[in-house]
């Protein structure tokens, strides 16, 4: 039994590797970013009082301070089109801009130079500059045409006076121009990056149990991820225990011989209830038990006032106990058809067994063929969607979270994936998937509590 377990624990620690891995990854893939967002676009935020320049150099430094300026893993596979790693300190428009350049000529060394020198141009012209200076500018850092680059590139040497940032953009485009060599796009570059990458520097924290800190606050993102669970707990388990325990009862009830009318009855109002979409269910419990123009009987918002971080668990509890009630209640209600649905199969096949037909013949009761032999029996499937049950948990809460404003895990991912806070993204789904593996766990400890010859076999 002991190796069983170290054999189903060493997979479920090298899924949650490959898992944390996967989302890393494709989270950097994300189009935008906290950075652009909050310090280059020109808004009514702090960074705005400075200048371009200034922006931009805060931009840089803020790359540089979250190591998002480093390549992604250790090495990369790309087009010999492609500039280099440099292109990461630039932001998304600017960036865009020169790898099109470079794919549709071919040459990123002239690419970056043109790019540069039009920077430069751009600098030298400055805010104040005139309305046809702006246009032609506004047609360069949009296009990749040959044509419209030459003919922008001399109207504005024509415009500043034949100034060296206007001959220097001019020379470098008409160096782009006629060195097209579109065909180097067709042939691959391998690059290593060795350590100096994002997912080395994270995987280092990690191990040493440090999930990074948030990109908006600079906050410990193990914090933030921890102090959302303290909230989100106690509304999953309430929802599994109840949710369960209701099932199996259901369940038990309708296998029972003289239950034909709660099963005409129950069954189908099961049904019925499985169709409401849980966002449709959560706005009317919150109209009619949680509005003053209805039932006022629970508080709607927020999961109470502060808790003091010291205060016992069983206070916290009680005072958290009016703010869960509708959240639990929705998330049972729309649990609860599916899973009871699954208890009864489970049970129904189970009933036509040959020991079940022993067992009564021996003179048991109903009750006692039900609750000693039959659930016994029908266990496995039990347990297989029971450890399912509480990732599902997890998956659903993000939207009863969101309707009701629990500052919990659903709500902190949402509010992660909004404003591009990788960290606490990779976090909130690692936690996720680390409550699925010990679900898993736990299911094939019952496995083998349940069934002798799981543990013979291990």
């Amino acid at each position: 039994m002991a190796a069983f377990l170290l054999r189903r624990l060493f997979y479920g620690l090298l899924a949650l590797w490959l898992i944390s891995t996967l989302i890393f990854l494709l989270s950097r893939f994300l189009p935008g970013s906290f950075a652009a967002q909050s310090i280059l676009k020109e808004n009514d935020s702090f960074y705005n009082t400075g200048s371009i320049e200034s922006r931009q150099a805060a931009y840089q430094s803020y790359l540089r301070r979250t190591r998002l300026d480093l390549p992604l893993f250790y090495f990369s596979i790309s087009s010999s089109a492609q500039p280099d790693t440099a292109i990461q300190l630039l932001q998304e428009s600017d960036k865009l801009l020169l790898q099109q350049l470079s794919w549709h000529y071919g040459n990123p060394k002239l690419a970056t130079e043109y790019f540069r020198n039009l920077k430069n141009l751009i600098k030298r012209a400055g805010p104040q500059a005139q309305s046809e200076v702006r246009v032609h500018i506004q047609e360069l850092l949009q296009t990749t045409d040959a044509a419209k680059i030459k003919k922008s590139a001399a109207a504005l040497q024509q415009l500043l006076g034949s100034s060296t940032e206007s001959f220097q953009l001019q020379q470098t485009a008409e160096a782009l121009i006629y060195s097209k060599q579109q065909w180097k796009t067709l042939l691959p570059r391998f690059s290593w990056h060795g350590g100096r990458n994002q997912f080395h520097q994270w995987l280092s924290q990690l191990f040493q149990g440090n999930l990074g800190n948030s990109y908006r606050d600079n906050s410990s993102v193990l914090d933030l991820v921890l102090k959302a669970i303290g909230t989100t707990w106690w509304v999953l388990l309430l929802s599994m225990l109840l949710t369960t325990f209701l099932a199996l009862e259901l369940s038990i009830l309708f296998v029972k011989q003289r239950a034909g009318k709660w099963r005409k009855t129950l069954l189908p109002l099961l049904f019925i209830t499985d169709r409401i979409p849980v966002f449709i269910l959560a706005l009317l419990l919150l109209i009619f038990l949680a509005s003053p123009d209805f039932l006022q009987l629970f508080p709607v918002y927020g999961m109470g006032a502060y808790q003091p971080q010291d205060q016992h668990w069983l206070q916290r509890f009680v005072n958290l106990f009016p703010y869960m009630v509708l959240p639990v209640v929705c998330l049972v209600c729309v649990n609860l058809p599916y899973i009871t649905n699954q208890f009864y199969w489970s049970l129904s096949d189970v009933s036509h067994a040959d020991f079940i037909r022993t067992a009564k013949a021996k003179g048991l009761s109903e009750r006692q063929v039900i609750r000693k032999h039959m659930l016994r029996n029908a266990l496995f499937p039990i347990i297989t969607l029971l450890s399912d049950f509480l990732p599902a948990l997890v998956g659903g809460v993000v939207v009863i979270e969101t309707i009701f404003a629990i500052p919990g895990i659903g709500r902190l991912l949402i509010e992660s994936v909004q404003t591009r806070d990788y960290p606490v993204m990779v976090g909130v789904v690692l936690v996720v998937a680390l409550f699925k593996v010990i679900a898993h766990f736990v299911s094939d400890i019952f496995y083998g509590l349940a069934d002798p010859r799981i543990r013979q076999k291990s």
